[in-house]
């Protein structure tokens, strides 16, 4: 595995392999891509109920997707919202993306799970994005906030997972039937 340069990033763009939509050439850093905040998020519907992934085929029930206001994103407190990358990416077969949260936003007590996007993956990216802190956070539509470390992998893999394709923000899947 190595880890992608920005001139091998842009010319992966250049030729159509690695594809950015909208593209704006300040997304592509050093060593990697900086992704922006779409409008919309995600936030649980309820507190306070018994959750059980293997039992369920839908979840959308359990969230409410929410549209920015006033160009801002609130995540309380304790508390996580899924966003989604205004871009819609589209990996190559043999790129995997290590997702972390910039720095900045991470020293606000910020930070996300470990999520990798998938080689040969396509969609806008949904990520949950956690408040450690005991303040509410504000983030806004449009600002870079998610890292992607590209690495090109040994071989190639075609992403045939269940969230392909998937625009907007995508709560999560159910799981019955894999437990």
């Amino acid at each position: 595995m190595a880890v992608l340069a920005r001139n091998e990033l842009l010319k992966l763009i250049k030729d159509g392999v690695l594809s950015i939509e909208p593209f704006s050439e300040d997304v592509v850093r050093e060593n990697g891509l900086d992704l922006r905040v779409g409008t919309e998020y995600a936030i649980y519907a309820f507190d306070g109920q018994v959750i059980d992934p293997c039992e369920l085929e839908s979840t959308r029930h359990l969230f409410s997707i929410v549209e920015a206001k006033d160009g801002r994103i609130v995540i309380p407190p304790r508390s996580f919202a899924l966003l989604t990358t205004m871009e819609y990416v589209k990996f190559p077969k043999d790129v995997v993306g290590f997702c972390n949260l910039r720095s900045t936003l991470a020293r606000y007590g910020l930070s996300v799970p470990p999520t990798i996007i998938d080689a040969g993956f396509e969609g806008n990216v949904t990520i949950e994005v956690i408040n450690n802190s005991g303040n509410y956070m504000v983030l806004r539509p449009r600002m870079r906030f998610l890292h992607v470390v590209p690495v090109r992998a040994i071989g190639e893999a075609k992403y045939l997972g269940k969230y392909l394709g998937q625009r907007g923000v995508t709560p999560p899947k159910g799981m019955k039937g894999e437990c």
